[in-house]
């Protein structure tokens, strides 16, 4: 039996990210542009698609922390190896391992989780004004030393 890498827990308390909000605030209104200005399509077609773009950027939002929907994550804990407890707003406790297509850079963090006892995997994406800087390198530079290990079981 081998010891873990780390014995301390990450703890991970992401706010609102001011970046990813003008990202997907340009995102979302270039769709809105890009269909107001379609000409082949009727008034009411175009208004049902921007009314869809417009509950896109609603669920996006409230999913990156900008409002307390039930099902955001509120606190990320990485244990030992790749076990994670992730707490919801709404209080409930789930816990879940990391996946191989999770996404790391130098600004942004996307945690793809595998959630015990449901089918699809939840997504965490931090951006670098999401976490605190020494906690965003802290996350980093342990998904980088603990890579081999957290995915070569994948």
């Amino acid at each position: 039996m081998s010891s873990p890498k780390y014995a301390t827990p990450l703890v991970l308390e992401p706010r609102p990210s001011r970046w990813l909000l003008s990202l997907m605030l340009f995102a979302h209104g270039g769709a809105i542009v890009v269909l107001l200005a379609l000409d082949e399509w009727s008034w009411p077609v175009r208004l049902l698609l921007v009314v869809a773009v417009l509950v896109s950027l609603w669920f996006t939002l409230g999913r990156l922390g900008w409002w307390q929907s039930p099902i955001r994550i509120r606190r990320l804990i990485w244990q030992t190896e790749n076990e994670w407890r992730l707490e919801l707003c709404n209080g409930e406790i789930l816990t879940a391992r990391l996946r191989p297509s999770s996404f790391m850079h130098p600004w942004l963090v996307v945690l793809n989780l595998r959630v015990e006892g449901q089918r699809l995997p939840r997504s965490l994406v931090l951006a670098r004004d999401s976490l605190d800087a020494m906690t965003f390198r802290q996350l980093r530079v342990r998904l980088t030393i603990e890579a081999g290990s957290l995915f070569g079981e994948a």
